[in-house]
């Protein structure tokens, strides 16, 4: 009995057959790039089992994981196929330079001035709100003269201390301050209780009042 011959043809690879299903499905590379978010370059790799256009074996087989999966062909299956292809190919993933990628900080003298003009800016800015806010408090004033209630002096010396800027106005009447912010001014005491408003202002019109109160009590 004479033998039948049969052509005996050889096994797809797993790349020939994502190629196969995805012309039976009429889908571009484009569109399946679309949906996979695989790049048309590793997808076209795949296809032609060339493997080393991969930057490591992690992402080959997820990228043929979700080629599969998107042709509706078994995942599983098809990468046990591709791992015993991938170990009997030549070739290997490309590995990749990851310290080409890596950003390189260089101080460069544009560099360096960009940044003493943001730290003057800075500084220039932070000196503006110290001073605004030093400037929208109202003063404060310190009474350091005299120290009795009950005097035996007809004159007497208010003195004080106040901001260096501020008008400082005893009983509605403007007192003298020096760069220190220092002020004195003698008043003509009355017998019996005298009052004095004491009323230091800012520029922007914010102020402070004091009241001083002495007694005058003439010496017998």
């Amino acid at each position: 009995m004479p033998f039948k011959t049969r052509k005996i043809t050889s096994a797809r690879t797993v790349g020939a057959r994502l190629r196969l299903a995805r012309k039976r499905k009429e889908i571009s590379l484009e569109d399946a790039e679309e949906v996979t978010k695989v790049r048309v370059k590793y997808l076209e790799a795949i296809e032609k089992d060339n493997w080393s256009e991969f930057p490591s074996r992690v992402y080959l087989l997820g990228f043929v994981r979700r080629y599969a999966e998107f042709l509706d062909l078994n995942s599983e299956k098809i990468l046990e196929e591709f791992k015993v292809e991938f170990g009997r190919a030549k070739t290997t993933p490309r590995r990749s330079n990851r310290t080409a990628y890596l950003p390189k900080f260089i101080i460069t003298s544009k560099l360096v001035i960009s940044t003493i003009v943001i730290l003057l800016i800075a500084g220039i800015i932070t000196y503006i709100a110290v001073s605004i806010g030093r400037f929208s408090r109202p003063p404060t004033i310190e009474i350091t003269s005299p120290k009795e209630e009950v005097v035996a002096d007809k004159s007497m010396l208010i003195d004080g201390k106040t901001q260096s800027t501020a008008i400082v106005e005893i009983n509605s009447q403007l007192v003298g301050v020096e760069d220190s912010g220092h002020f004195a001014q003698k008043v003509e005491l009355s017998e019996g209780l005298n009052i004095f408003e004491i009323k230091s202002k800012s520029r922007l019109g914010k102020e402070t009042t004091r009241a001083l109160k002495v007694i005058y009590q003439p010496k017998k």
